[in-house]
């Protein structure tokens, strides 16, 4: 993925050099499904990898747009985006005679300013019914919370930065006047780890489902 957004970075340069600038201005919000590997380097004691029971967090994703080439087949999107990540992590629990309960569920959340350098290629340039879009990314840590304090000391230390890449598919749509409607799907991996130590390292990946406007 990181080749194709050079190759992506390299053609929308060429454009910029050939094309004259006509503004857009969007707004998106949505919702993220988002997880986080943990991947740990040690074993057990029964010499078996150590894992965590993880399950996917539901966040908010929203922000501002700015677009160079309105009526184009090629646009240049840059973003602004407040995005919560994180994960569910889920424990069985028993009562005193060792049934099992169920599972007791801990939500962490970490918070994102994240700013995107977006590509995006259709095949019509007024109505833009599908296109791709795709480019770079930078995560800019701005807080988090975990449940019951219980990954702390992970996230006490994460990186500040969050380097990463996004691609999906959208549609956009005249419904009224000047505004156009966009629906957008994109999977948002990272190319950096957010935590890293000898013993374990923790990388961040969503999914991102988005609607919004554009004038």
């Amino acid at each position: 993925m990181k080749k194709l957004i050079l190759l992506v970075i390299v053609v929308l340069g060429f454009t910029i050099l050939n094309a004259q600038l006509n503004l857009s201005y969007g707004f998106r919000t949505g919702f993220v499904i988002a997880n986080q590997d943990f991947d740990y380097s040690v074993l057990d004691y029964n010499s078996n990898e150590i894992s965590l029971d993880l399950e996917k967090h539901y966040g908010l994703i929203i922000g501002p747009s700015i677009g160079l080439f309105k009526e184009s087949n090629i646009d240049l999107i840059f973003e602004f985006n407040y995005v919560q990540k994180g994960m569910i992590y889920e424990i069985d629990h028993y009562d005193e005679d060792g049934n099992n309960l169920g599972t007791i569920d801990f939500n962490n959340r970490v918070e994102y300013l994240s700013l995107l350098i977006l590509g995006e290629f259709s095949y019509n340039s007024t109505v833009k019914l599908p296109y791709l879009i795709i480019g770079p990314r930078i995560d800019i840590l701005i807080g988090y919370k975990s449940e019951d304090n219980l990954f702390d000391d992970v996230y006490d230390d994460f990186e500040s930065f969050d380097f990463g890449g996004s691609i999906g598919l959208g549609y956009e749509l005249n419904l009224w006047e000047s505004y156009n409607f966009l629906f957008e799907i994109r999977f948002s991996p990272s190319f950096t780890n957010s935590y890293e130590t000898e013993l374990l390292t923790v990388k961040n990946n969503s999914v991102d489902f988005l609607t919004g406007i554009k004038f």
